[in-house]
């Protein structure tokens, strides 16, 4: 290669690393995406703390932790927007949850569809599948009063466990 050649490639180089770098500071929020389509939002302003270690995913701020097998996570994304905004926002479906007496009664699900229970800072505080007939039933009984997140793959629920 000549000299000439080689500089223009360097130069050609360093242009898309500087664009790279401006789309980089433009992100505002790690979006991390689970297999059961749910996601974990974290603004980087907050700094978030990444690490795969043992098989296992676990992305920290402050105010949010989020920690599950590295095979349960289907993509981590960084994006200039929140894919929503607040809780209420969340897309919703048919198949609304029923709260009686402390359980969560689904129905209208597809077999075998898992509605995941995840506290507010995004720990996975349990599961469960629905049945042949598209019926889940979750007891909130043993769990600590509070906010819940229960989620479907096409929807996500809030819910106060008194």
């Amino acid at each position: 290669m000549t000299k000439t050649v080689l500089n223009r490639l360097v130069a050609l180089v360093c242009v898309m690393l500087m664009g790279l770098a401006a789309k980089a500071q433009t992100a505002q929020y790690l979006i991390v995406t689970l297999q059961d389509e749910t996601k974990a939002v974290f603004a980087l302003a907050e700094k978030p703390v990444v690490t795969m270690t043992d098989g296992i995913f676990k992305a920290e701020t402050p105010s949010q932790v989020i920690e599950v097998a590295i095979a349960d996570v289907l993509n981590y994304t960084f994006s200039d927007q929140a894919p929503y905004t607040d809780i209420d926002q969340v897309k919703t479906d048919a198949t609304k949850p029923v709260i009686v007496a402390g359980n969560a009664h689904f129905e209208n699900l597809k077999p075998g569809t898992v509605v995941n229970i995840f506290t507010v800072d995004g720990r996975r505080a349990g599961s469960a599948t629905a049945t042949a007939t598209g019926i889940v039933d979750i007891s909130l009984k043993g769990m600590s009063p509070g906010v819940y997140i229960l989620t479907t793959p096409s929807a996500s629920y809030k819910i106060y466990n008194r």
